[in-house]
């Protein structure tokens, strides 16, 4: 069950919606209003809203969404019941309120129309109130055993994240690659050299303006945003952690760690062209336009400054 609330200004609206006669179910409660006419029951509103001029938003507007695998369980009797414990909770003794359920969706949901205005004089507090619908409503859930909002939001995540059984493997061997490589490698190169010898692709990833934001990794026909291998590879984390320069030599030597085999040194030393314009491409700033610049200052300055306003006797 999941549980929604806002302060409106139009109490006509809302009712003649809640009400309206292609949508409604039946009424499942009330409180201090007689009326089953739509016009009525806001008249009945307006009789006690009206002392207060002020305030704005005088209705409230509340939806309570049950879940379709509680539909079963839940018996007329329970309805009645769920609302009169969320206006309970909520705080609303004190305040006019009608509710009924809604059958023209597949998913149940009671549709709820408070008076904000008070019996007493007093306007309810609207703060977080729909943080408070949710949590009121998740409350009931535990206490009837019906379904909870946010533990099927959960739920419906960790299926997601693992409902590609293959992807989730590769992801896991190359963040092992990965790692590896990071930790093994000095220089930036080297590290892109050691997952390319791993069979690990790199990319850019581009914006829709075409400028390179950061690097992807292809690997075993998967493709991985780097940041989403680990955080050490985003791009402004993988450019700190080795400290790279685009002024450095290219064809420079990689330093090679005690346990590395300086055979293959001569295969990777240098580095390809395609890693080089990848590098340059990420940590090389984007120059900007100076026709453009010189655009924009101009209007910047040519921008008319608005004359203050002088109050008083102008002598």
């Amino acid at each position: 069950m999941i549980g929604k609330g806002k302060a409106i200004a139009h109490g006509s609206n809302a009712i003649n919606y809640a009400m309206r006669e292609s949508k409604m179910d039946r009424i499942v409660g009330r409180n201090m209003i007689d009326s089953d006419n739509p016009a009525d029951i806001l008249r009945e509103f307006e009789m006690v809203n009206q002392y207060n001029y002020r305030c704005k938003n005088k209705f409230m507007r509340y939806e309570i969404g049950i879940a379709p695998q509680d539909i079963d369980k839940l018996k007329p009797e329970d309805m009645n019941k769920i609302v009169r414990t969320f206006t309970k909770k909520m705080g609303l003794q004190n305040h006019q309120w009608i509710a009924c359920t809604h059958k023209d969706t597949g998913k149940p949901h009671i549709h709820l129309i408070a008076n904000r205005i008070g019996v007493d004089g007093k306007v309810f507090d609207t703060t977080f109130m729909s943080n408070r619908s949710a949590k009121i409503a998740e409350e009931i859930s535990r206490e009837m055993g019906l379904t909870i909002a946010n533990d099927v939001r959960k739920q419906k995540q960790h299926q997601e994240a693992y409902a590609d059984l293959a992807r989730q493997q590769a992801k896991e061997k190359l963040q092992k690659i990965a790692y590896y490589e990071l930790f093994k490698n000095d220089s930036l190169e080297g590290f892109l050299h050691g997952l390319e010898r791993e069979g690990v692709g790199i990319e850019p990833a581009k914006n829709k303006q075409g400028k390179t934001y950061g690097i992807r990794f292809n690997y075993e026909g998967y493709t991985f945003k780097a940041s989403e291998i680990g955080r050490e590879f985003g791009f402004h984390s993988i450019a700190g952690n080795f400290s790279y320069s685009p002024e450095e030599n290219h064809s420079q030597q990689f330093k090679l760690s005690p346990n590395q085999d300086t055979s293959n040194q001569q295969s990777y030393s240098g580095g390809s062209s395609g890693i080089a314009s990848l590098l340059g491409s990420l940590f090389t700033p984007n120059t900007s336009n100076p026709a453009e610049e010189d655009y924009y200052n101009s209007l910047k300055h040519n921008k008319k400054k608005t004359k203050k306003r002088k109050y008083g006797r102008q002598r």
